[in-house]
């Protein structure tokens, strides 16, 4: 079990790691759907970076 620290801290950067893996290898491995899903998938990491950098 992962202590409630851990997951404090790293949560939401592992969270962001896996959606951004999971965008590159839908733009890469899929046709379609997965095309527009990649797009959600890397623009959500792209949009808090944005976000963090504006209210800094």
């Amino acid at each position: 079990m992962m202590n409630k620290r851990f997951v404090g801290i790293w949560g939401w950067p592992m969270l962001l790691a896996i959606l951004t893996a999971f965008g590159l290898l839908s733009a890469l491995l899929g046709t379609g759907i997965w095309h527009w899903l990649s797009w959600v998938a890397i623009a959500i990491p792209l949009l808090m970076i944005g976000y963090y950098w504006l209210i800094k």
